[in-house]
């Protein structure tokens, strides 16, 4: 298989293969890829009634990259040694871990990227520097931030506390006037 060939207006899609035990571990890292403007496909996304075999197929075909959370369980899971190979097989893997586990045989030749629950901006800037050189283009490398612009947050909080009551007194003062 070859890998899919993506404009830079298109998003970059994603698949996640992981062990069942770090469901809860790989889901803030797959809401994190997806706040930064990737399209993440894990098996969350399978329903009742799905043939899962024939959806992870079209899952890990259509994906530019596959990422593999390598744990204990995960080196001993044929689901996820058979994604890995897919991703391997077509030079589109990029291994990933929550702790010191070493991939198995045939996988330790690509650099794993350590990932620390907590730190979402780093591990998706890791993760997306590597799917931009497995496409050759720079991809979104932190998560986008909601609200307000970073500048306008930084002003509000560097506002000293002793202003609001100034302008409160000023008020009472103007209004006795």
């Amino acid at each position: 298989m070859a890998l899919r060939t993506t404009t830079s207006s298109e998003p970059v899609r994603l698949f996640i293969s992981y062990a069942r035990e770090e469901r809860d571990r790989v889901e803030w890292l797959a809401h994190a890829l997806e706040g930064a403007g990737y399209k993440v496909w894990w098996d969350a996304a399978l329903e009742g009634g799905h043939q899962f075999a024939a959806e992870i197929t079209r899952e890990l075909s259509a994906a530019d990259a596959v990422l593999v959370v390598w744990s204990d369980d995960a080196v001993h899971s044929n689901w996820v040694l058979d994604e890995a190979m897919v991703g391997r097989d077509r030079s589109c893997l990029i291994p990933v871990r929550f702790d010191t586990t070493e991939p198995p045989l045939g996988f330790r030749q690509i650099q794993v990227i350590d990932v620390e629950e907590g730190s979402e901006a780093e591990a998706v800037t890791a993760i997306g520097r590597a799917a931009g050189r497995l496409l050759s283009r720079p991809l979104p490398v932190a998560p986008r931030r909601q609200g307000k612009p970073a500048a306008v947050r930084k002003a509000k909080q560097e506002t000293p506390l002793w202003v609001p009551f100034a302008w409160a007194i000023f008020g009472f003062i103007v209004w006795i006037v």
